[in-house]
């Protein structure tokens, strides 16, 4: 009986690592360069080198190589080349980004299992939460999670965020603070989120204030301590930003070199000018959002819509594309082809719940931030898809919806997602752009 009920607690780990796994064999059986990069401490020989804008053998990771090796302030953010020097000291960019790719491994390893564990107290579904969490393990900005980039440092600070805010976390208010203190910090030395956070802490207080007309006063003291947290993150580095360069806000300044400027680019809507997974990045978050608040609303009116609701597999494909997806919805539903649904007893717990709506806001502030100051998608399904906080939020809309047909569409794109991880592997071993 122990030995089954242990297989038992392990089956669903093992299944998610060996996903993952399996696509990475995979795209290194397609193309063995891949193999051979990923575990080289070297750049591999190349009969033309690689060249920017099109291609890079190591990307952005050589920047954050050069960070430390230099001493300079840049558009990057410091706390992921700090740990690395730290640990291992290395002396030149090769040994720095291969101690990138095994601490980054590391982390995977570790996170993984925790993603899970967080999502099955989360969602009190443990088949939900391994669906939702395969999704997150076997989508295509996983790969970034693993080749040296700040996304598995960030994942990692950002499940214990998660974990933190969750309310069945019992643990005593005063230290729950002090700790969401210290990880924000982290948060705000990884990846540029200043904005992110403090929008998306302020917009969750106001968004639960509006839904159930009173205010908490756990949620303010947690909106200041992450406002406070995110500031004093990016000051330690704004401070040596301006020892160095004579500029507190140089990150912000240097982002106008990658073309970022506000403006408003409606062709985006339609062409991400970049890989198609962005226009998911665009789509997806705001779509969630905007659902939220209705099926939240009905929930608490005690309405049963009538709606349309898709049955063919083929409607799961079509996410692939949201524009021709929201057009094909809206045409069958003004043919009148509806069904009443139901809507579960859980969508009545989302209306206060913090780190529901932050996780939201994040995703959707990343969403419009990058349409509001690109000419271009690029990277956006990396900030959305790479990071646990889209798939918390999904999985607790789900959570709404009684029935199996939304397992369906998880696990749909789940297998379109691993192809294009294959796919990511493949274009990794041939320095090509991977988001």
């Amino acid at each position: 009986m122990k030995k089954i009920k242990f297989t038992t607690v392990l089956t669903p780990y093992l299944v998610l690592y060996s996903a993952f796994v399996v696509c990475a064999i995979v795209g290194m059986l397609i193309f063995p360069d891949t193999f051979h990069k990923f575990f080289s401490s070297t750049q591999l020989p190349r009969t033309i080198p690689p060249q920017l804008p099109h291609t890079s053998y190591y990307w952005d990771i050589e920047h954050y190589a050069n960070m430390a090796l230099q001493n300079t302030c840049t558009a990057f953010y410091p706390l992921w080349s700090f740990i690395i020097n730290w640990i291992f000291h290395p002396q030149n960019l090769d040994q720095f980004t291969y101690y990138f790719k095994i601490t980054a491994t590391a982390i995977f390893i570790i996170s993984t299992p925790l993603v899970f564990w967080v999502f099955k107290k989360a969602f009190k579904n443990e088949y939900l939460a391994l669906t939702i969490t395969l999704a997150y393990t076997v989508n295509p900005m996983a790969i970034f999670r693993v080749i040296g980039y700040t996304e598995s440092l960030f994942s990692f600070l950002g499940i214990l965020f998660i974990w933190l805010l969750l309310p069945e976390n019992k643990l005593n208010e005063k230290i729950k603070l002090i700790l969401l203190l210290f990880i924000v910090i982290l948060m705000a030395l990884t990846r540029p989120v200043l904005i992110q956070m403090i929008v998306a802490s302020l917009l969750s207080l106001s968004t639960i204030f509006l839904l159930t007309n009173k205010f908490n006063k756990n949620y303010i003291l947690t909106t200041i301590i992450i406002s406070i947290s995110a500031i004093l993150g990016y000051s330690i580095y704004g401070v040596s930003c301006f020892e160095l360069r004579g500029d507190f806000f140089a990150p912000f300044h240097d982002q106008k070199q990658w073309g970022k400027t506000l403006g408003l680019n409606l062709d985006l809507v339609f062409f991400p000018k970049s890989p198609l997974f962005d226009l998911l990045g665009l789509y997806l978050p705001v779509l969630i959002l905007i659902i939220s608040l209705i099926v939240i609303y009905w929930k608490s009116k005690n309405y049963q819509p009538l709606i349309f609701v898709p049955k063919n597999f083929l409607w799961d494909i079509l996410i692939l594309y949201p524009p021709i997806l929201l057009l094909a919805y809206i045409l069958n539903y003004l043919r009148g082809i509806k069904k009443k649904i139901i809507i579960s007893k859980f969508a009545n717990r989302l209306k206060d719940n913090y780190i529901f709506w932050f996780c939201m806001y994040f995703s959707t502030i990343n969403s419009l931030l990058v349409f509001f100051t690109q000419n271009r998608l690029a990277s956006l399904a990396r900030y959305i898809f790479a990071i646990p906080f889209f798939f918390l939020a999904l999985g607790y809309l789900y959570c709404c919806f009684p029935g199996k047909r939304k397992y369906q569409t998880i696990l749909v794109m789940s297998i379109i997602s691993a192809i294009a991880l294959v796919e990511q592997w493949i274009n990794y071993g041939k320095d090509q752009w991977l988001g």
